[in-house]
């Protein structure tokens, strides 16, 4: 039964009212005028709901026949496999990346081996590298 069918079996006397719409008394305020409540199906199956007397919400007119907010709704289709994570840079730019920090490293290894020190800008230059290359295996990881 679908979700539209489930709540016009509920209503007390629903009157089509053109193609996939309702009109009937809203079962929260309407009392006995039969056109205060509109019902039509989305383009995604889901039911539409309009009270035009009160201005019902969805929820309260599916509460007072006794269904949920959710019964409104298709059931969700559920895939066989989880989706798939995307990358956030292709390998082609990872390996670009790692190309540019593996250069640094060895010309500031190289500085060093010469006895030079580090000013403070490359030391941070390269820690930024150590995180890059650190952020790229989570990535080649997950």
């Amino acid at each position: 039964m679908s979700a539209v069918d489930s709540l016009l079996a509920r209503l007390d006397n629903p009157r089509p009212n053109g193609r996939d719409r309702w009109r009937c008394a809203c079962p929260v305020c309407g009392e006995r005028n039969r056109s205060t409540l509109s019902i039509g199906v989305g383009d995604n199956g889901c039911v539409l709901l309009k009270c035009w007397k009160e201005g019902c919400g969805p929820e309260q007119i599916a509460n007072a026949v006794g269904l949920e907010l959710e019964d409104l709704f298709p059931p969700r289709e559920h895939s066989a496999s989880p989706l798939k994570r995307r990358r956030l840079i292709t390998a082609n730019q990872a390996l670009e990346l790692l190309d540019d920090e593996m250069t640094l490293m060895f010309v500031c290894g190289s500085d060093m081996a010469r006895g030079q020190a580090l000013d403070e800008p490359t030391r941070e230059r390269l820690m930024v590298a150590a995180a890059r290359i650190g952020m790229l295996r989570q990535e080649v990881r997950s």
